[in-house]
């Protein structure tokens, strides 16, 4: 009786779990991926909360929904220049003097930062130090309903406490050049993770990256960074 060929039902046997190491391979690589991301997610969403305490704590303590801006145009030189952080406060409420350096906003426009000039009881009128004209024509622009009028006690923000020269000027490139700063932005992330932390950046990490990133840099935007 002859007898069954065991060396040949190794080597099927062997053929057939190699076959199948692929599939285990790929399961764990798809296991591999949700799990960074998640991780990804969870470590992103713990550092927004972080820094939305802080934030929040400053406007608190500040009085004030804007305490940190930064300079983006030259019409305070040379008291302001562009890239300066400012650091604000709403504590002088109602009391705002002239000569007081003051943000002020109309509606939906952006921040804008410039002196008290005059004032008519509870009317205020601007003027950047650096321009020839005051800011009845910005009032215009922003949809004033009377220009001349002046600001009212609405209009304003908060009062400029203190500036550091050009502690803002990375926060003012990052919003004037978007693009570049995802791009930065990308290939720092990538270079973090694929060096320090000796892992493998995948697609879908990277669109995460990049989608975190603008949303980061749409939030500072409306929040006067």
């Amino acid at each position: 009786m002859p007898q069954p060929d065991i060396s040949k039902k190794i080597n099927d046997g062997n053929k057939k779990r190699k076959k199948q190491k692929p599939k285990n391979n790929d399961k764990n690589e798809k296991n591999t991926f949700f799990n960074n991301f998640k991780h990804s997610m969870i470590d992103d969403f713990k550092g927004t909360i972080k820094i939305l305490l802080v934030f929040g704590g400053l406007c608190l303590a500040l009085k004030t929904i804007h305490p940190i801006s930064v300079v983006v145009s030259g019409s305070m030189e040379p008291v302001l220049f562009r890239g300066d952080l400012i650091i604000a406060t709403g504590w002088k409420y109602p009391n705002y003097e002239i000569g007081d350096i003051i943000m002020w906003r109309l509606g939906t426009s952006p921040i804008v930062v410039h002196r008290i000039i005059k004032i008519n009881e509870t009317r205020f009128l601007t003027k950047g130090d650096n321009n020839n004209a005051d800011d009845i024509g910005l009032y215009r622009l922003y949809g004033h309903p009377n220009p001349p009028s002046g600001l009212g006690l609405e209009n304003i923000q908060s009062k400029v406490l203190v500036h550091f020269p050009k502690v803002g000027y990375p926060i003012m490139l990052a919003k004037e050049n978007m693009i570049i700063t995802v791009f930065v932005s990308l290939g720092l992330d990538y270079l973090w993770t694929t060096f320090w932390k000796k892992k493998k950046m995948s697609l879908g990490e990277m669109a995460y990256n990049v989608a975190s990133t603008l949303a980061v840099l749409f939030i500072a935007k409306r929040m006067a960074f």
